[in-house]
């Protein structure tokens, strides 16, 4: 089905409109529900996910085109609305086409409407091509790892909740409304590079792991930083006068070849959850991933 920004292509920018919502979108490093994997992993491990869940507007297990790496084939699917099966040979990198000429895409559809639209990465600009990419897909700026100079990290990589803090600085300049997609990398492996600890068991887990789980500690110490940045931006969205959505979903699942052997794992779908403002809960719905702009343009109904 087409979606609203293919069906009718997106100007230039709009004056902004006073009724249209914030929306904050994560695209959250390796984020699932890594629950449905192992028995013993603590439920309070994604407590946030778990609360906000009993009050969203839409939630599920989400269908996305890559499995333990290839995060730039999730986020292109997002914010074009243009699954696998339709990008022929450019499936396996959509970025090198569109680093070459404009694309109908989500941003550039609310940038039309009065949205002023920002991507937040903590990495190199130029990886995926993406100071190309983003300006062909209607961002209007795009905030990378040389504004992350001296952010906490957490592991080898920027933390979450210095991405949070980040996106706390852009909901917080004036005007408005303003459309803000941020991509983490604290999640990001090899896990390996890193140590799992006694303590991370203790507060991990109902009981301890099998030996070898190692890389799965190691990713749910990781996986709670995101869940507390998802408590967090809600936190932050209620505080405003302006209606707000939060849509937080997982690129793919972590590369833990040996645990998902082990536990005889195979599902390549992460989890995604849409929350409103005020709003009241929506129905539990698997979704694909080029499914999720055209739903929070429904959901926040801007015209």
């Amino acid at each position: 089905s087409l979606t609203p920004w293919t069906a009718a292509p997106a100007g230039a920018a709009a004056p902004p409109t006073a009724d249209l919502p914030d929306m904050v979108v994560v695209q959250s490093e390796s984020f699932f529900d890594v629950r449905r994997l192992h028995p013993d992993i603590s439920a309070d491990v994604l407590r946030q996910f778990d609360e906000l869940g009993r009050s969203c507007t839409r939630r599920g297990r989400l269908h996305v085109p890559a499995w333990g790496a290839n995060t730039m084939r999730t986020e292109f699917a997002f914010l074009t609305g243009i699954g696998t099966a339709q990008l022929g040979v450019h499936r396996f990198n959509p970025y090198r086409h569109a680093a070459r000429s404009p694309v109908a895409a989500l941003p550039a559809y609310l940038r039309s409407l009065g949205y002023r639209t920002v991507c937040i990465h903590p990495h190199r600009a130029s990886f995926f091509q993406r100071h190309k990419v983003l300006p062909n897909l209607g961002f209007d700026e795009f905030i990378d790892i040389t504004a992350f100079d001296g952010a906490t990290r957490t592991g080898p990589y920027v933390a979450d909740e210095a991405v949070t803090r980040k996106i706390a600085q852009v909901l917080a300049q004036p005007g408005g409304p303003v459309f803000v997609f941020a991509i983490t990398m604290e999640n990001h492996g090899p896990l390996h590079l890193e140590r799992a600890t006694a303590a991370d068991v203790e507060a991990l887990y109902a009981r301890p792991p099998p030996p070898g789980f190692d890389d799965l500690t190691i990713y749910l110490r990781h996986l709670a930083n995101a869940d507390r940045m998802l408590g967090e931006l809600a936190d932050m969205l209620r505080t405003r006068t302006r209606d707000g959505l939060l849509c937080f979903f997982g690129d793919h699942v972590p590369s833990m070849p040996a645990v998902y052997e082990a536990m005889a794992f195979a599902d390549p779908r992460t989890d995604y959850l849409i929350w409103r403002k005020g709003g009241g809960l929506g129905p539990d719905e698997d979704a694909r991933v080029e499914q999720l702009g055209a739903m929070l343009v429904e959901i926040g109904n801007p015209r």
